[in-house]
């Protein structure tokens, strides 16, 4: 697959899913709801499902309570498939990342999102795990980026884009879908949005 970007926007090469249970395995990039700004991240990993939401956290949900969700709501959402890394071929990407052998464990995604609160008034977004998961399990560089489109670039440096599923996405005339790029200002605007509760007039 192919990722493109340029001062405004960024864009990926997609098919439509055609079946929830591809999904099940390997590891996948979750952009949920990207007719809004912005979309929220979340990982799929080996049919487990991670996010960090401001009214929420999953830490190995299942995949089939996600996917219901989706198709219950229709909401429009791009799925990217990453390499997953063993140590041999992770060493070619960064060296001085620490492997022991084994492909890339659920386990370090469980560590990290197993503590977590949901998004309030802190400095992390839904991105902040999924950053720290890179730069564990792939490359520190990981540790420098602060939006998905800059996940999406270092990734597809790095030979780690695979493909991308689409779901309920207007793709009417290519494959190609396009999304504007956003601040962190819109970012924090959003999670104040999503946190405050609502107000119930009786």
């Amino acid at each position: 697959m192919s990722f493109y970007e340029n001062d405004s926007s960024f864009s990926l090469d997609t098919t439509s899913l055609d079946s929830t249970e591809k999904l099940g395995s390997g590891l996948w990039l979750v952009l949920v709801g990207i007719n809004e700004i912005p979309p929220h991240i979340a990982l799929i990993s080996e049919g487990k499902y991670y996010s960090l939401s401001a009214r929420k956290v999953d830490c190995g949900t299942s995949l089939e309570r996600l996917t219901n969700t989706l198709e219950r709501k229709q909401i429009p959402t791009l799925f990217v498939n990453i390499e997953e890394k063993t140590t041999e071929s992770a060493n070619a990407i960064a060296s001085s990342d620490n492997y022991r052998g084994e492909a890339i464990p659920v386990k370090s995604l469980q560590k990290i999102y197993k503590d977590l609160q949901p998004l309030g008034n802190s400095e992390n977004t839904c991105l902040s795990p999924i950053k720290d998961f890179f730069a564990e399990c792939y490359s520190r560089e990981f540790t420098r980026i602060s939006y998905v489109f800059e996940l999406l670039a270092l990734c597809e440096k790095k030979g780690l884009l695979k493909e991308c599923l689409s779901l309920y996405a207007e793709n009417t005339n290519s494959n190609r879908i396009t999304l504007p790029k956003y601040t962190m200002a819109q970012i924090r605007n959003k999670i104040n949005t999503l946190s405050t509760p609502i107000t119930v007039i009786k």
